[in-house]
């Protein structure tokens, strides 16, 4: 008896001792298992920052890129508008170039018009010159005039509008000339002094140089049969004396239609 009692007895102690040991083995594993629970805990809280911070690098560089599209996007733009008005400005200074070209064309055609107007008014000047003699030939301002005193023209009466014998042989010498030149025009222009006149026979001083121009015009015309299309009659007065003496003034070609002409034709030989 006593040895199944000490048996059971060892036998109890034997189930202790091993429940002991495996409860403590238990414990271990539990604490262990609780140990590795909190690393992973944060290691899962660490990863989870991670994430979120992976996630708002992303979200930021996303952000970024999207500027940098649309900046680039605005360059590309801005290229295609700065090429497009770097043409522009290539056109617009080619078109300014063209007519700078145009106008120095253009500026030489006159200019040679005008060395060629010069030209022939030097040798109209010339032969009025030679034909008339004297100093009574005059150019100036782009025409030829001849200043002949009233007294030759009119005699001593300051009065007289008809055309005395003296004027005549004048008007006569002139005339041949400008019957050899049919391109040339004529303006007389009369000028009187300030007279006092009784009103009846001649109005004033305008109806003086007007009738001394007239009668002027109508010798050319009827004497020395110069066209009379060519031929114009101007009444200046008192009002373009310029000395003491009274004169008056044939003026040659003074209209420029023959000059622009020359131009007009010269500028379409240029353009040809």
């Amino acid at each position: 008896m006593r040895k199944i009692i000490l048996f059971a007895t060892v036998l109890v102690i034997s189930a202790s001792s091993g429940y002991a040991q495996k409860k403590k083995d238990l414990l271990e594993e539990i604490d262990k298992l609780r140990k590795e629970l909190k690393t992973t805990k944060a290691d899962l809280s660490d990863s989870r920052k991670k994430e979120k911070a992976t996630l708002t690098q992303v979200a930021t560089m996303e952000a970024q890129v999207k500027d940098l599209k649309d900046t680039n996007a605005s360059l590309l733009s801005n290229m295609s508008n700065f090429t497009e008005l770097s043409n522009q400005k290539a056109e617009n200074l080619k078109k300014s170039q063209e007519i700078i070209q145009e106008k120095d064309r253009q500026l030489k055609t006159i200019n040679d018009a005008l060395t060629q107007s010069d030209s022939t008014n030097l040798a109209v000047f010339s032969t009025f010159k030679n034909a008339i003699g004297g100093d009574n030939v005059k150019i100036g301002q782009g025409v030829i005039y001849i200043v002949l005193p009233n007294d030759m023209l009119f005699g001593d009466n300051d009065k007289s509008y008809m055309v005395a014998d003296g004027g005549k042989a004048m008007l006569e010498k002139i005339a041949a000339v400008l019957n050899k030149s049919k391109d040339l025009n004529v303006i007389v222009e009369g000028n009187s002094n300030a007279l006092k006149l009784d009103g009846k026979t001649l109005l004033d001083n305008w109806d003086l140089s007007a009738r001394q121009a007239a009668s002027v015009v109508r010798v050319l015309q009827n004497d020395y049969k110069v066209d009379p299309k060519r031929l114009e009659a101007v009444g200046k007065s008192e009002y373009a004396t310029d000395g003491i003496e009274t004169v008056t003034k044939i003026i040659i070609d003074p209209k420029f239609d023959g000059f622009f002409n020359l131009v007009k034709n010269n500028m379409k030989n240029d353009k040809g």
